[in-house]
């Protein structure tokens, strides 16, 4: 048996991103460990601020950055208030309030933008908001110089503007910057592009929400265990209004048919491991035997177990809900993503024994 990876896929989604905090909080007092994480977005900031940070802070760290976040932070004592009855009206009246001042520590409106969306003007104005106080606030809370030693790998999606394709930013292959983190969660047309040595990128969900296929798109693989991290719910109820069918609408666009991705990768990975099992069985003459040789190296031995999480929308979810930060509304998706996370350690689906030709088994917790 080849040796086990452990890897952490998070998705885009903006507020949504606390769920994810939860998650990593249970695999930490869990004691997991982390060969890898990928992230788009969100996702990207949350792969930071853990592969940026040593074991022992990177709750800690996790939890300081969303506290930041939080409406009016610096006048509360706590991260986790207690709930009230209007906790549902403050989170509109808090949505409202960052879409028309911005968020402190990240984002902040452009004046003027808004009036004529015709005007030319620099690169990176090409937004109603600016993100340059995102930078600060990546430094104060990522240890860059940790994170590239590669004690943890990370990868980071962004867009190329220039092109149109993908761009990995990976800390095995080059030095990551803040830059390479801003770029990753630059999504238009609220957020600027991020100019990077000479090209410009955009947010990694313009071109796919769901950073999957870094990780299965690996040339050497190990056997893996892989916490993928979903924050939009492709399948939840008919909308019954204009405002429900435009948050239906956003919650399938943005969830980047990670199904559909991940049971086409099943078929590729299970009929590998079916060319490697029946390679087994051939005589070692026919093993071999030029013509077939390529096409037994097509096989496969390792194992990938993924586990998807995916978060459930709240009753009083809404459009604008990925820029909720309301400190009422990140303390329920954080605990969302603690529970869920401690569902699927509960069960450890990933240790039953598994037919000869599994190459990729996906575990998916049942609706409660």
């Amino acid at each position: 048996m080849t040796q086990q990876s452990t890897v952490l896929i998070l998705q885009g989604g903006g507020a949504l991103g606390a769920y994810q905090g939860g998650v990593y909080q249970e695999l930490h007092e869990h004691h997991t460990p982390l060969d890898w994480v990928i992230g788009t977005s969100i996702g990207a900031i949350n792969g930071a601020l853990i592969a940026g940070n040593p074991p022992e802070k990177r709750v800690e760290q996790l939890r300081a950055f969303w506290d930041s976040l939080a409406p009016n932070a610096l006048h509360r004592s706590s991260f986790w208030p207690s709930m009230t009855p209007w906790a549902g009206v403050s989170s509109t009246l808090n949505t409202v309030g960052t879409m028309m001042n911005g968020v402190d520590g990240f984002f902040k409106p452009r004046p003027g933008a808004a009036w004529d969306i015709n005007a030319k003007v620099p690169l990176n104005q090409v937004a109603f908001y600016d993100t340059s106080p995102l930078k600060s606030t990546l430094e104060k809370y990522v240890d860059f110089d940790y994170l590239n030693q590669g004690k943890v790998r990370l990868s980071v999606c962004a867009v190329d503007l220039d092109n149109g394709q993908s761009a990995v930013f990976d800390s095995k292959k080059q030095v990551i910057r803040p830059e390479h983190i801003m770029a990753s969660g630059a999504l238009p047309p609220g957020f600027p592009p991020v100019e990077i040595d000479g090209r410009a990128y955009w947010d990694g969900g313009v071109y796919s929400n769901s950073p999957l296929e870094i990780f299965l798109e690996e040339g050497d693989k190990n056997d893996a265990l892989c916490f993928m991290i979903d924050l939009w719910d492709p399948t939840e109820t008919r909308p019954s209004s204009i405002s429900e069918a435009m948050a239906r609408y956003k919650n399938i666009q943005y969830a980047s048919r990670s199904k559909e991705q991940l049971l086409a990768h099943q078929k590729i990975h299970d009929l590998q491991k079916a060319i490697r099992t029946l390679s087994e069985h051939l005589p070692e003459a026919e093993r071999n035997n030029k013509k077939l040789k390529p096409l037994i190296s097509l096989g496969c031995d390792h194992t990938i177990n993924v586990v998807n999480l995916i978060m459930k929308a709240l009753p009083d979810d809404h459009y604008f809900k990925d820029v909720d930060f309301s400190s009422s509304t990140i303390q329920t998706r954080w605990e969302s993503g603690i529970h869920d996370c401690k569902r699927a350690l509960r069960h450890k689906a990933w240790l039953q024994p598994l037919p000869p030709h599994a190459g990729l088994i996906i575990h998916e917790l049942p609706q409660e």
